[in-house]
Formats: structure tokens, C-alpha cells, sequence
């Protein structure tokens, strides 16, 4: 699959997470706009994306946008927070902006809206731990 005009791959260095892409982004820094167009591997057998897999997702956008937010220091993902709103299908692209709520001098407390076409889908909220330099 080839980026959408505007957007370049995200470059994934988790082994797990380079399953679920290609993923793609626009921006920079703590501003990047992540999308996942959905295909057959990401659904169930009812033919909407899987809730696991939007999961990861949100622990890959929201990710990527702690590892911008601390000069690429170590994070791990303490805690995740997912409220599913809406069904996703093949062939929809899912967006997300993450934002940082809040930062302390070891936690980052991130955000993420999900959208397809404009329609918020999901939502996820996650702590992150800070362990250090990358």
C-alpha cells in the first residue's frame, strides 16, 4: 500500500508492531496525525475492525507521539483506557491526532480521538512511563 497524499510510512521498529501497518503519518514532533487504512487481517468474523487491534493501534499512535514528547527516551505503557464507540471495515481510514494532557517529570498522560471520515470511532487515554534516554 502506497501513503496517502500528504503522508509518508511511519517507520516501526517493534516487531509486533510492524504487523499491524503499514502505518502512516504527517507532521512532526508531538503534532504527527497517524492514519490505518483497515484491511481483512484487521477485522473479526463480523467484519468490523477488531477491538485488539485498534488497541494496538492507539498503543502504537499514542507511542510514538510519548517517544516525540520526551527527545525519544525509553516509555512504556502503564496504563490504557479505550471507550468503543463506533464500527470500523475494510477499507476505512482511521486517524488519530495524539495530545498530551498533562506531563510530570516522570508520567505523560496522552489522549487519542479516532475518527473515520470525520466520525469519532474510539477513544483512548494512556499513562506513560518515562525510563530515560533512548
Amino acid at each position: 500500500m502506497t501513503a496517502p497524499p500528504g503522508f509518508t510510512e511511519t517507520v516501526l521498529a517493534d516487531p509486533f508492531e510492524i504487523h499491524v501497518g503499514p502505518v502512516f503519518e504527517r507532521g512532526s514532533g508531538g503534532e504527527r496525525v497517524f492514519l490505518l487504512r483497515i484491511g481483512e487481517r484487521h477485522v473479526n468474523m463480523r467484519g468490523v475492525l477488531h477491538g485488539g487491534m485498534l488497541m494496538t493501534f492507539a498503543d502504537l499512535a499514542l507511542g510514538q507521539a510519548a517517544w516525540d514528547l520526551t527527545d525519544h527516551a525509553h516509555v512504556v505503557t502503564l496504563s490504557m483506557q479505550s471507550q468503543f464507540l463506533k464500527p470500523a471495515r475494510v477499507g476505512d481510514v482511521v486517524e488519530v491526532r495524539p495530545r498530551l494532557l498533562r506531563r510530570t517529570r516522570s508520567l505523560l498522560f496522552l489522549r487519542g480521538d479516532f475518527q473515520v471520515a470525520g466520525e469519532l470511532i474510539y477513544t483512548a487515554s494512556s499513562i506513560w512511563k518515562i525510563l530515560g534516554e533512548a
